[in-house]
């Protein structure tokens, strides 16, 4: 088996976002990102201690944690779909589920509306690239700053799994 050394940066990673539709989902490519995608794997443990002494005590699993995950982009325009003017899905619809949009969620009905994240990051040697998959992402926060180079929309949600899935690819 092939393994890299040369690391990776924001220049090696794509990030795909998909809507539920079948048998075919809208797809966006994020452009413009900052390469700042972030997610965090949380392992919850309790602590049973004997009258507070740890010597005396054990740890036991806890509850699972979804994962936390987050990214921005430069944005160009938020509506494009929506006003019907023939211009493309804009990430901001996509992300909002935006009415006109006819994005699905990737959860079942009556569940908070998910999407499905894709990251893929390219080995530059080519013998250990590797997807990365979150298949319930939730948006918690969407926040859109204005910049003076440019402007920014900052996703904040969790994938309602313990841990994304990791490939060679």
């Amino acid at each position: 088996m092939a393994v890299s050394s040369i690391v990776r940066n924001l220049r090696d990673g794509e990030l795909v976002v998909k809507d539920g539709t079948t048998p075919t989902p809208l797809s966006m490519t994020v452009l413009l990102d900052e390469g700042d995608l972030t997610w965090t794997e949380r392992t919850n443990t309790i602590e049973v201690k004997d009258r507070g002494s740890i010597s005396a005590g054990h740890t036991r699993k806890g509850d699972e944690e979804s994962i936390s995950i987050s990214f921005s982009a430069k944005w160009t325009q938020l509506m494009g779909k929506v006003e019907s003017r023939g211009d493309p899905l804009q990430l901001y619809e996509l992300l909002t589920f935006a009415s006109g949009t006819e994005a699905t969620s990737t959860s079942a009905d009556g569940e908070q509306d998910t999407l499905h994240f894709e990251f893929t990051l390219l080995d530059p040697a080519g013998v250990a690239s590797e997807k990365i998959v979150f298949a319930k992402v939730y948006r918690e926060s969407l926040t859109m700053s204005e910049g003076e180079d440019f402007n920014l929309i900052s996703f904040d949600g969790r994938d309602f799994e313990v841990a994304p899935v990791v490939s060679r690819i």
